[in-house]
């Protein structure tokens, strides 16, 4: 009897074939998509009197074409190109903060430091002036503006890190689901590659965020890992949280109590950023700007601007415990142990000079204010409400810590009816106790043989000036570093001496920059520093010089020496370490672009190399689709022959 089975296996088979090329066809552009195969296999022949005739065609397996080589070598490329590319964004952002060209924090310093020069040419211009307090508003604004733009930064990653793991969360949901799915599948000998294709895309979404890595085993299954984690395929979703250590980000996996090691992945790059990059160039701008108010408020302090000396200073500094020492109650300022020397004026011009000892281990700032306070004509506290510091004068005094000379000297050991008067201003570096020895007796400006010897703190002859015969009484003899000497008529007896101080280091401790006292500037880092409002309002206040002079420029060559010291790390000056810190940011997004294109490249190759191998090509299935029409065909004609046969047979039985 003729055998319809054949004829049917073979319709069947080519009708399968169909749909299975007609779903290809259908799927070209279908993400992610597998393109399919038949594996035919001929059925069991039947003994035919003594002969195997053959029963027909059907299908073994419905394939997917791919290589798992080439597929975990794309999603780990996946993961670097996203860690890259998000790296990149965040660094653009760090050097749209930091500002470029002219605008950068290097320039603006630059700028700030040359309105000095500009002043001590012409330092009685109020316009001058004016312009010199604006450029260093400039300047602070410009690192406020830096240090508030990389703080938004830091938060818009903190939210972006939570959006990714939430979104993560989701995909290894979408995976625990799509695992089961093949898991029962497989058990009960369904075919599933729609269900491996869902797969395949998940964990590529989930390869963008945080790096992965998977073993895939015999039957479909995988092994997944994050860092040294493993990720639950089963009946319970692994999940990823954020949890904030200190200043530190750090993300965990399910319950695990070690936070989890993120090599690759937006999600790398986003906690290192937050955690290591943003911090770093947040650190650099304080270095900065805290350098910056300490050193121009160092000098700033111990100068006197045209408007003179001063009957009231306040601190801009707020100082949460006077009562503990120094060191403590100002743990971010550069404190040591040393002399601070005030002067006080009195309504006749003439100049004393006292001098305190403070060790910043030991001393309060209470203590500090109690010396002052001992001073005659001197008051000084620590605010009640707003802890700041603060010095006031009595009535006719003035008093300012610049130092210099003391125009009346202590001339208890002074026998001679002749008055010594010092006076200039002092430039050199030391603070020194000079003394005067008299040499001879006799009249000022007629005895022979009458001198005055003048020595050094270590007692070292530095000036052996005639006052005798030949001198004019009252008149000043230069010694060295900008001070002259005068003795008025009267006697002078062999060995009558007298000391007197010059200061050039009025504050060796750091404490006046560090409470803000008579400051340039205000503040204690990038977010904080500004011109001091007190400075701003009288601009007749900057410390152009020592004296009170208008003339007086000596102070403004110590502003101007800021600009070339080394204070930064690495022996750096400021401008240098800005112009380094926005190269480093440059040269960073330079190499990561360079990194970028060439992950990109690969992972355009090992897309190309996969679709090569996974992709619907339409011509390739046009032509399987005209063979599998044609097997078709022929298999309508094997029914239809064998329906003839049977149909003639059964007319001639009939």
């Amino acid at each position: 009897m003729p055998n319809f089975s054949i004829g049917l296996s073979a319709l069947q088979t080519s009708q399968f074939a169909l749909e299975m090329v007609s779903n290809n066809i259908s799927n070209a552009n279908t993400d992610g998509y597998h393109r399919r195969t038949l594996t035919l296999q001929s059925t069991n022949p039947d003994l035919v009197a003594g002969f195997r005739v053959g029963t027909g065609v059907t299908i073994s397996g419905i394939n997917r074409v791919r290589d798992s080589v080439t597929e975990a070598s794309l999603t780990s490329v996946i993961s670097d190109s996203s860690d890259v590319e998000q790296l990149l964004n965040i660094e653009r952002k760090i050097e749209s903060a930091l500002l470029t060209g002219d605008n950068s924090i290097g320039k603006q310093l630059d700028a700030f430091f040359a309105e000095f020069t500009n002043l001590s040419a012409s330092p009685n211009e109020p316009a001058q002036r004016s312009a010199l307090l604006e450029t260093g508003k400039q300047l602070s604004g410009g690192l406020q503006d830096a240090a508030q733009q990389l703080t938004e930064l830091k938060g818009n990653i903190r939210l972006q890190i939570e959006h990714e793991i939430e979104l993560l969360n989701g995909d290894l949901e979408e995976l625990r689901d799509v695992s089961f799915q093949i898991f029962k599948f497989e058990a009960q000998g369904i075919e599933h590659n729609n269900e491996l294709d869902q797969r395949d895309a998940v964990l590529n979404r989930i390869a963008e965020v945080v790096g992965i890595r998977r073993n895939e085993q015999p039957g479909g299954q995988l092994h997944l890992t994050i860092g040294h984690h493993s990720i639950e395929q089963g009946s319970h979703p692994s999940s990823l949280s954020v949890v904030e250590s200190g200043q530190q980000l750090e993300v965990f996996l399910d319950d695990s109590d070690r936070p989890l090691a993120i090599e690759t992945g937006r999600l790398s790059a986003l906690v290192e950023a937050y955690n290591e990059i943003v911090p770093a160039y947040e650190e650099k701008l304080d270095q900065i700007a805290g350098e910056l108010i300490q050193s121009v408020n160092r000098v700033h302090s111990t100068g006197i601007g045209s408007a003179g000396s001063f009957t009231n200073l306040v601190g801009n500094v707020s100082v949460s415990q006077p009562t503990i020492p120094l060191s403590e109650a100002l743990p971010d300022a550069d404190l040591t142990a040393g002399e601070l020397t005030l002067s006080v004026t009195d309504a006749n011009g003439d100049r004393q000079i006292h001098v305190l000892t403070i060790d910043p281990d030991v001393d309060t700032l209470e203590d500090v204010a109690a010396q002052l306070s001992s001073i005659a004509g001197i008051t000084s506290s620590v605010r009640a409400v707003s802890n700041q510091f603060q010095i006031t004068t009595g009535a006719d005094l003035e008093f300012d810590f610049a130092g210099g000379v003391e125009t009346n000297p202590d001339l208890t050991l002074f026998t001679g009816t002749s008055v010594a008067t010092v006076s200039g201003t002092y430039t050199g570096e030391p603070n020194e106790e000079l003394t005067v020895r008299i040499e001879g007796s006799g009249q000022v400006g007629s005895a022979a043989n009458l001198f005055a010897n003048v020595y050094s703190s270590s007692g070292a002859l530095l000036s052996r000036v005639n006052v005798g015969d030949g001198y004019e009484a009252g008149s000043p003899i230069e010694l060295d570093d900008g001070v002259s000497i005068a003795f008025t008529a009267g006697t002078m007896n062999d060995a009558d001496e007298f000391s007197t101080r010059l200061t050039g280091q009025p504050d060796q401790t750091g404490i006046l920059a560090a409470l803000g006292v008579n400051a340039f500037f205000s503040g204690t880092d990038a977010h904080s520093i500004s011109v001091d409002p007190t400075l701003a309002s009288q601009p007749e206040r900057i410390a152009t010089g020592r004296s009170g002079e208008a003339a007086d420029t000596s102070n403004l060559s110590r502003f101007i020496e800021i600009a070339d010291a080394t204070l930064m790390p690495s022996n750096r000056t400021l401008g240098q370490f800005a112009s380094e810190m926005g190269t480093e940011i440059g040269f960073e997004i330079s190499s990561n672009t360079s990194l970028s294109a060439s992950l990109t490249t690969f992972k355009l190759r090992l897309e190309t190399e996969r679709d090569s191998i996974s992709g619907v090509d339409l011509n390739e299935e046009l032509v399987y689709l005209q063979e599998y029409q044609k097997s078709y065909e022929a298999a309508v004609r094997i029914i239809q022959a064998t329906d003839e046969m049977l149909s003639e047979l059964f007319r001639i039985i009939g």
